[in-house]
């Protein structure tokens, strides 16, 4: 997240009739504070003594001892012997799990551009095929984004009531899909990850169906749009 950015943001998806959050329409912008998003056991063994030596019957117990035995003397030199532990092995050298990669960043042409540049690397990423810009779907977006920073209202619906599908069919494309927008981030990395952010609008953008996009952009308050086409 971006604390210290005052953006909102929001995202359409077609699949039917389905919509994943639209916002009244006519509410004017600037008036949300901070990111808004929608669409969300010991056992002892003892050996007992050897048998005691007694004297025979008959015999005096006091009778003189035999002399003991002249213990034998062996000429042969001790033997001895030394052992040497083998060294131990050396410690297994320590291993660092790798960082997580960085993510994406655009180089190079307009914001929308980067934007297109982007997506494709998230969808690279997730082993989604890339999609194609197409200036049909870049025409309801840049109208759309310039008409909520002239008519100060932030909706995927226009006033004049007209939804995000039926605008990328007004210009032209047949198989509307999907729209993401935002307001407030001045790069295309910062609304980037304001959409990866939101689980709503990354599935839009992580949808592998989608083979199209259009981006626009109104920089008199950073408004975004996003349109995704079949």
């Amino acid at each position: 997240m971006l604390p210290t950015l005052t953006a909102v943001l929001a995202g359409a998806l077609v699949a039917g009739t389905a919509t994943l959050l639209v916002q009244p329409a006519g509410q004017p912008a600037g008036d949300e504070d901070g990111l808004r998003i929608g669409l969300s056991d010991d056992h002892v063994v003892v050996d007992s003594p050897g048998d005691l030596v007694r004297p025979a019957p008959g015999t005096n117990s006091s009778a003189t001892p035999a002399p003991p035995d002249t213990p034998t003397t062996s000429s042969a030199p001790p033997t001895t012997s030394t052992t040497t532990e083998a060294p131990a092995p050396p410690p297994p050298p320590e291993t660092t799990e790798a960082p997580p990669p960085p993510p994406p960043t655009a180089t190079g042409g307009s914001a929308q551009d980067q934007v297109v540049s982007l997506v494709n690397s998230f969808r690279a990423d997730a082993g989604c095929g890339p999609v194609t810009a197409d200036d049909r779907l870049a025409a309801a977006a840049q109208g759309h984004a310039e008409d909520m920073s002239e008519r100060d209202y932030f909706s995927h619906t226009s006033l004049d009531g007209r939804t995000f599908d039926e605008r990328i069919r007004n210009a032209g494309y047949p198989s509307p899909g999907a729209e993401n927008i935002a307001r407030g981030a001045t790069t295309a990395e910062q609304v980037m990850q304001m959409w990866m952010d939101s689980d709503g609008h990354r599935r839009n953008i992580l949808n592998c169906d989608l083979s199209a996009i259009g981006v626009g952009l109104d920089r008199d308050g950073f408004y975004w749009v996003q349109n995704f086409g079949f």
